[in-house]
């Protein structure tokens, strides 16, 4: 009888705990990864800025790391992925796309996630929106429902221009942050939309 009693409590308590993480998994902000690669540090420059424009909405959280330190669980976990790459002779850096690559694909695990990207190159006319492009269809392979920025400029993603002209030999200009911060807030937003 006493075995009884113990074994009807215990099995309560775990229908409680059970209910009880259901009710914080539940409560717990949608998680936007933010990832790049970069050598310069303007790419991660661009990346942060995101990540500022993420900040701005209230209910979401956010990742930010380079690529080579992200888990295939963070890639699963996430409600979007925004994703950065330099230009690199008119393509994304070979670890972005080594990165890209290793995405789970069976079943295809990242369908319906928001997918987002950013670019830094060095010049005008030097490959940014082809990059922009390659990754964007890299991610519609995926089934990833794609939003660009917030203005007309940025409307596949946001871009800076780091080596030609005004732009050379500084950090990353402020034009080109605030159209990544756009970026951050918009996907951030369109991520509480489709909660």
């Amino acid at each position: 009888m006493v075995k009884y009693k113990f074994f009807k409590i215990l099995v309560f308590l775990l229908v409680i705990l059970s209910f009880s993480q259901n009710i914080v998994l539940a409560q717990s902000p949608p998680t936007i990864l933010i990832t790049y690669h970069t050598q310069s540090g303007k790419t991660q420059a661009m990346a942060e800025a995101v990540a500022k424009g993420v900040e701005e909405v209230q209910g979401v959280g956010y990742i930010l790391k380079p690529i080579a330190e992200v888990t295939e669980e963070e890639i699963l976990n996430a409600s979007a992925i925004i994703l950065g790459s330099p230009v690199y002779n008119a393509n994304m850096a070979p670890q972005v796309q080594e990165f890209i690559n290793s995405w789970p694909f069976d079943g295809r695990p990242l369908k319906g996630k928001i997918g987002a990207v950013f670019v830094t190159g060095g010049g005008f006319s030097i490959g940014e929106e082809a990059v922009m492009f390659s990754m964007i269809r890299s991610m519609m392979i995926h089934g990833m429902i794609i939003v660009g920025g917030e203005e007309v400029e940025a409307a596949f993603g946001a871009s800076a221009i780091t080596g030609e002209g005004d732009f050379a030999g500084k950090e990353i200009d402020q034009l080109f942050l605030k159209k990544a911060e756009g970026l951050g807030r918009r996907v951030g937003e369109m991520v509480l939309k489709n909660r």
